[in-house]
Formats: structure tokens, sequence, C-alpha cells
């Protein structure tokens, strides 16, 4: 039994400064470079500190990531919880707690951004008190350092007590048991194939290596480490991306050199539903984000079809087939997909953001199911008869509320069901041409488009927000 580095985890509340914090550790820029600052891909790091290395892996901080961030206390020896010092405990940080108490894996609290003026540790440490985590200097043993990862301030001291709980649990491991790796990421790469990013936990990964899970099965192609740089082999506790894979494994599945009974696939029986459903077809870059969107999806949506990779003529084909909108997460739309879309009237839309992804997904769900959720009412009128003026149909109406007026947008309603919408392109009162229909009062309303409008219908006029 050898050794091996300790794998630790980064938590915390999105933007409390998870990924600067890592950046300092390995002192390259990539908080810069996530697309709004917040670390899409799970990945997994290694250093070196005082000739010992240490295996870090970073978990987004945004809600959508809950399941990764639970993956990353799974395999973790240690976690460092990041905590603003100026605000304090937030709702991912106790849900960061939740994942370390249920995994029982041993933690510290860095207390990040003490180089701003408005920093306050004091309150940090009574609201993880509050949460139930005692620190050091407030009745517990829980270690506390503060630090500032912009600045660098207080690093080696974190790395220091890293170091030393590390020492603490005697961490060993054999290179030369079987091979169990634990999956932490997997994409779909247009040129390379299956790419795994990998923890190993024991045994040891090499290049030629024949490689299963329970989805799929390989042989190592190419093993890189997380620069990118070729590998011969990665030992128990070092990150390492495996080329090879026949298909893309699963986030979170373990990898052996013994060869797994496949899962069989089942195919999924769609239940039809009377209930209006948002249908919509998915594919974003990596596993673990499609996973985090798919399950963040809600009632209100019915998703067709999830996959890894780009948009193809076959998605536009059954998106097309299904009443389906695409929606592509940081992954291109092919020229041909795009020219299909167009002819074929299906929406596909782009998105770099998870957080802009699934609020638009909520806004559309809403929408579907409230069509006038977004719409400001301007007034509203009953229609009591329906005739004929120079061959053009009007409406004679009482307004009820509000005004109408000429060119307002208007929806038809009959019995609280939307039967279409058309702009008022006249208003009448007796023989005379007017503006506005004001409440209270009488009219004859024209429509720029035909409307088959009934007595007892009502009228809406609105704009949207």
């Amino acid at each position: 039994m050898n050794t091996r580095p300790p794998i630790i985890t980064v938590m915390g509340h999105i933007d409390h400064g998870k990924t600067t914090l890592l950046d300092a550790f390995r002192s390259t820029n990539v908080a810069a470079k996530e697309a709004g600052g917040i670390t899409q891909h799970i990945g997994a790091y290694q250093i070196d500190h005082q000739g010992k290395k240490l295996t870090f892996i970073d978990t987004p901080g945004h809600a959508a990531f809950s399941k990764m961030r639970s993956r990353g206390a799974a395999v973790t020896d240690l976690v460092i919880l990041v905590v603003d010092a100026v605000e304090s405990v937030k709702p991912q940080t106790k849900e960061c707690l939740e994942h370390i108490k249920a995994a029982q894996v041993p933690f510290l609290v860095a207390i990040n951004k003490m180089d701003l003026p408005n920093a306050v540790p004091e309150i940090v440490k009574k609201d993880l008190a509050d949460n139930g985590v005692l620190v050091e200097g407030y009745g517990g043993d829980i270690v506390c350092v503060p630090i500032s990862a912009k600045t660098k301030k207080g690093l080696p001291e974190l790395l220091e007590m890293v170091l030393l709980m590390a020492e603490m649990q005697k961490l060993t491991a054999d290179p030369k048991a079987e091979l169990k790796a634990v999956v932490i990421e997997s994409t779909l790469d247009p040129k390379r194939g299956p790419a795994a990013t990998v923890i190993v936990k024991t045994g040891s990964l090499k290049v030629g290596q024949d490689v299963f899970t329970p989805e799929t099965s390989g042989r190592v192609r190419n093993l890189l480490d997380w620069l990118h740089q070729p590998l011969t082999q990665a030992l128990p506790g070092d990150p390492a991306q495996i080329l090879g894979f026949k298909l893309v494994p699963e986030v979170g599945s373990v990898v052996s050199d013994q060869p797994i009974s496949i899962l069989p696939v089942v195919k999924q029986v769609k239940i039809v539903s009377s209930e209006k459903k948002l249908k919509l077809l998915i594919k974003a870059d990596v596993a673990g984000t499609l996973e985090a969107i798919v399950n963040n999806l809600g009632d209100a949506v019915e998703l067709v079809s999830q996959g890894i990779g780009n948009i193809n003529e076959s998605d536009v084909l059954l998106a097309q087939s299904t009443g389906a909108r695409i929606l592509a997460f940081r992954v291109k739309v092919s020229s041909q997909a795009e020219s299909l879309a167009e002819k074929e009237a299906v929406l596909v839309k782009s998105y770099q953001l998870i957080h802009e992804l699934l609020d638009d997904i909520q806004d559309q769900a809403l929408k579907l199911l409230e069509p006038t959720i977004d719409e400001q009412v301007l007034g509203e009128a009953s229609i009591l008869q329906a005739f004929t003026v120079k061959s053009s149909q009007i409406a004679g109406c009482q307004v009820n509320s509000g005004k109408l007026s000429v060119g307002d947008m208007v929806h038809l309603f009959r019995e609280d069901r939307l039967l279409g919408n058309s702009r008022i392109k006249s208003i009448y009162q007796g023989k005379d041409s007017v503006d506005k229909a004001k409440r209270g009062e009488q009219y004859g309303i024209g429509f720029a488009s035909k409307l088959d409008f009934l007595p007892k219908d009502k009228l809406v006029a609105f704009k949207t927000l």
C-alpha cells in the first residue's frame, strides 16, 4: 500500500470565489474564461505543495449543479467550504453542508474575500454556528482560515491545514490492485470521440489498457492530465482524461479494468397526458451539464430527447414531428440543421449560461400554460352584437374597464378560452370615428384581421411587457 494524494473538493455558494481560489492554487486564469464567471464544467486539477501532490475537484456553485456537488463530495477525502466574508452563509452554502454531512467527509472553512473593506468574518462564524457548524473559537473544532483568493493572502496557511488534515487520515491505496476510477465528467468531442475525466481510487490507469463501465467499454487510446498533457499512467489520487471509450460513459460511473456486465438499454415509454406541456429537445456539450439541466426542468416540460453533441438534421426532424423546441447548450448547430429548422419552422435557441437557459425554459412554460402572463391589460369589453359596415366586420361592444384604442392588440375570449388575436383598426361611436373606447360606453370596433366573434364573447386589449 502506497500513500496517495488527497482528493479535495472545493464547495460553496455561487460567486463566493471557489474557482478564483483554485485559480490562485494553480496560478492560471480559468475563472475569467468561464462564461458569466460560473464554472460550467466540473474539473479535476492537481498541484504540488512542499513536494506533495494535492488533487482538487472544482464543483460549480449554481443551484442547478446540486447533483454535481453531491457527486464531488462522494469521491472526496476532504472538503474546503468557501464562504464569502461579506455575503456570509447563503442557500447553496447550506446545501453544501448537507452534502458534506451525508458523505461524512472532513471539512474546513475558508472565509474568502478578506481583502474587501466590508468583510466581517465574525458574522460568518456566527452564521455557521447557527447552521450547526462550530468553528475554532466558537465552541467547536472545525478549522476556519481567513483568506483572499484574489490577493493570495492566507493561502499558505490554508494549504498547510489541508496537508495536516490529509496526513491525519493516512490515505493509502494499492497501485497494483484492480483499477477503480470514478467518472466526474464526460463529453463527446467532435474530433476525439468520447472523453471521460476520472479520479483514480485504486489500481493504475495506463495507455493501451482495456477499461469498462456499466454502460460502455473501450481501450485507453490516450491518457491526458489536467493540463491536457499526455500521461503514460495515472496512479491512485490522480485525475486523468481517458480517450478511447466506445460510448460516452455516465457521470458517476466506476471505471474498472475488469469486464462489467453492460446495463441493458431500457426504451422509455411516453405517457400521453391531456395537460399542456412544453416539449423540448435538449443537447449539451458534456454529460454533467446535461444532467443538471434535465434535473431542473419541472413538471411543465416534456423532454422529447436529450443528448450530447452538436445539433444535426435528425434532431430537427424529430423536433418537427413531435412539435418540440430545440435548446442547444454550448454546442453548435450545423448549417444543414439550421437551414432545415428554418424550412420546417422549428425553433432552435442556443445558450452559454445555464441560468439563462433555465430561466428561459421557465418563461416558455409559463407562457404556454398562461399565454397572457407577460402582458399588461389595457381594457376589456363585452361583445353585444355583430354587424357589417361596408363589407367590414364590426363588433358592437360595451367597455367594462380601462380603454381600448386604435392600434391596440386584442385577444378574443369565449368563456375564458382564447380564440384568436388581432389589432383594432377602427372605433365608431354612433356614426363618428373615434380613437378611443372608454369605460361605461358602447362602441363599434373593427379589426385589422378576421376574428370569428359572437355575442357574449370578450375582447381584451393588451400590450406586451
